[in-house]
């Protein structure tokens, strides 16, 4: 994990630390989770989506019981299982479920930022969607404008700079959090619990 900086210094946000701290296994879930389901026919797609619920399930149900209300993005499955049921499909098993007693400082931050930085990626994805898919898969999930609005007002929250604290609580959250979904994406299943 990358050193916290002294919280003084103009330049060391949140959001750059936990970015730095977090860029390999960002990079790896990315890669990870397009060798394991892809968009590139309606089954891929299918399988993209159920990875990702079967992920959102217990991390929006850990944000529910653990994270204050400006730090609980706006659920994502309810759009998932919709996306899905236009596919004629069902919804999937979910991933273990975590188990965290009261997060320390920073831990429902960094859960936060994954979740809604990955809208950022979703945006992109929803344009090879569109093209691959000729218009006709349902893209509820990947163009969701509610997450989108979460990350804006979530961004002025990480663009300054943190406690060491909360700044090492966040990242050990976000590293959990990849951690998490790179094991759905990788064996359909993930870690039972949060680093505590």
């Amino acid at each position: 994990m990358a050193p916290v900086k002294d919280s003084a210094a103009a330049d060391d946000s949140l959001r750059t630390h936990l970015r730095a701290a977090t860029m390999a296994a960002h990079d790896l879930l990315d890669h990870a989770m397009q060798a394991a389901s892809g968009w590139q026919t309606r089954s891929d797609y299918a399988r993209f989506l159920a990875l990702q619920h079967a992920a959102r399930v217990p991390l929006e149900d850990w944000l529910a019981h653990h994270a204050p209300g400006d730090l609980s993005p706006p659920p994502q499955t309810p759009l998932l299982a919709r996306d899905l049921a236009a596919l004629g499909l069902g919804l999937p098993a979910p991933a273990p479920g975590l188990t965290a007693s009261k997060p320390a400082a920073g831990e429902a931050l960094g859960t936060a930022w994954v979740l809604a930085g990955s809208a950022l990626g979703n945006r992109a994805i929803a344009k090879q969607v569109a093209r691959i898919g000729g218009g006709e898969w349902p893209t509820a999930f990947l163009g969701d404008d509610t997450m989108m609005a979460f990350w804006q007002g979530l961004r002025a929250r990480i663009e300054r700079p943190a406690e060491p604290d909360e700044a090492e609580g966040a990242t050990r959250a976000a590293e959990a959090v990849f951690a998490h979904f790179l094991a759905v994406a990788e064996h359909g299943h993930a870690p039972e619990s949060l680093p505590a």
